[in-house]
């Protein structure tokens, strides 16, 4: 990181980051990158919530746990706060239940979702008081939805302190650029909860983009990258979800981003893309005058793949990198 900490002239910079899918210590890392990068802004990417709720059993002198397989026990309070830690840092929800619950939600979907949802809510309450404790005031730090994320937990990024929900609205940031998000992707296998077709896509960036004083000076924050690029190579499915194997007995990768957002790209060429949907694609590429960048994802082992872009005052991005820590 030595290029950018000591360059004594330089412009915007922006650490982005993104698919952190609730693992806090994705999250702290993100937070600490204000000062490790000397980050004019920070931008979290979509998919910020989690995937698995792990039921911790309340046996009156002992707690027991089950984490990825692993059957985990904690004999004092202490023991249980570093479980729930461990879990945590994994992108997964604890939840301490008596046996009782453990039987009612096993017994009833309806009420395990119920649970799950508040254990989200709760996590993502959590994470924004620790953004508000360890961000100075007004400092500019944006978080967004993606696909996977319920659409009810945008109240909760709108009601924080110190985080700014992206999706609202146009943001100024610093430089005379301005911020424009969408944390919603193409159709996907899954089906999941935030989902448009190609022409919304397209209708709701343009719409945005109507509205912003310079296209060129725009940072284009769209969780879902740009169709047929280096960002978006992914594994192909048959009709049944299972990959699809080659000759050569690899799987088969190909595109699997959204051709909106590529439309719009090259249409107005704002000055950078932030992306991310897909994890394995770590890499830049570049649409016309416009950098594009995912930086991947590899939350499940808490490490924090992000990227560093500075932008001058007319839009040109002067450098860029990406990171893992």
């Amino acid at each position: 990181m030595t290029l950018f900490k000591r360059r004594r002239e330089r412009g915007m910079r922006i650490f982005f980051a993104t698919d952190v899918h609730g693992s806090e210590q994705c999250f702290r890392k993100w937070l600490n990158a204000r000062e490790a990068y000397e980050a004019d802004v920070l931008i979290l990417g979509g998919d910020v919530t989690g995937k698995g709720l792990v039921p911790i059993i309340d046996h009156g002198s002992s707690w027991t746990a089950v984490v990825r397989g692993v059957s985990e026990t904690a004999s004092t309070a202490g023991e249980l706060a570093e479980l729930q830690r461990k879990i945590r840092m994994m992108g997964l929800y604890d939840l301490v239940v008596q046996a009782d619950e453990q039987a009612a939600m096993d017994a009833d979907p309806e009420l395990l979702k119920t649970r799950f949802e508040a254990a989200m809510r709760d996590s993502l309450r959590r994470w924004t008081e620790l953004a508000a404790e360890r961000l100075p005031d007004g400092y500019p730090a944006y978080m967004m939805l993606g696909n996977d994320d319920y659409t009810v937990f945008e109240e909760v990024l709108r009601e924080a302190d110190a985080i700014r929900y992206a999706e609202d609205g146009i943001h100024a940031l610093p430089d005379g650029c301005q911020l424009v998000s969408l944390g919603y992707s193409n159709p996907t296998p899954w089906r999941t909860p935030r989902e448009l077709t190609e022409t919304e896509i397209t209708r709701r960036l343009e719409e945005r983009l109507r509205e912003v004083a310079d296209p060129r000076r725009v940072v284009l924050n769209v969780h879902c990258p740009p169709h047929d690029t280096k960002l978006d190579r992914a594994p192909l499915l048959d009709e049944l979800m299972r990959p699809i194997v080659g000759g050569d007995g690899g799987v088969e990768l190909g595109p699997v981003g959204s051709s909106g957002t590529r439309e719009v790209i090259e249409r107005w060429q704002p000055a950078v893309g932030l992306h991310g949907h897909v994890h394995e694609c770590a890499a830049g590429d570049q649409l016309g005058r416009t950098l594009c960048v995912n930086p991947g994802s590899d939350y499940p082992v808490g490490a924090l793949r992000g990227a560093i872009i500075e932008i001058d005052r007319q839009g040109e991005v002067l450098r860029w990198q990406l990171t893992q820590g």
